[in-house]
């Protein structure tokens, strides 16, 4: 009598996973997005991609960097501007396999304060402090408030004669 046993290997599917599924920074800053994914086969590509009314392809600039390294892929975006804001996905692509999204990461921009040198209606380069609505309504105030207190103190002298 004869056992004969046969195992037959099944592929992994391929998982692609994005982190952090949210990533908030300032503008000015960097931001990293990380994309993970599982492969069997070392053929396989890696896009990164920003969804707009379509999806939109990134590649290499002198602010997006796409990096690829033990299966893991990461967009290193500099100097971050508020329009970068909005939803990135990346995409793995496997010789004779369908592509695999990861589930996505968005991007927030936050404003910030800054001092940021501006030319002038001149050609000049200028310095100029850009700051939001809130603070500038607060500076705004505080020195109507100080010419208001300034100009409506009265000093009273009596003399007697």
């Amino acid at each position: 009598m004869a056992l004969s046993l046969a195992l037959t290997a099944t592929p992994e599917g391929l998982r692609v996973r994005q982190h952090p599924p949210s990533l908030s920074v300032m503008r000015g800053e960097t931001a990293t997005l990380s994309c993970h994914f599982k492969v069997e086969s070392l053929k396989y590509g890696v896009q990164w991609f920003k969804m707009k009314s379509e999806k939109q392809l990134i590649s290499n600039s002198s602010r997006q960097i796409v990096v690829v390294k033990n299966q893991t892929s990461s967009l290193v975006i500099t100097n971050i501007a508020i329009q970068d804001s909005g939803w990135y996905y990346c995409e793995v692509n496997v010789l004779k396999k369908d592509p695999e999204w990861g589930n996505g990461t968005e991007l927030v921009v936050l404003g910030k304060k800054q001092i940021a040198g501006f030319r002038n209606e001149h050609g000049h380069n200028s310095l100029g402090l850009f700051c939001s609505g809130d603070v500038a309504m607060l500076l705004i105030m505080s020195h109507l408030y100080l010419l208001y207190t300034g100009t409506h103190t009265h000093t009273h002298t009596h003399t007697h004669s």
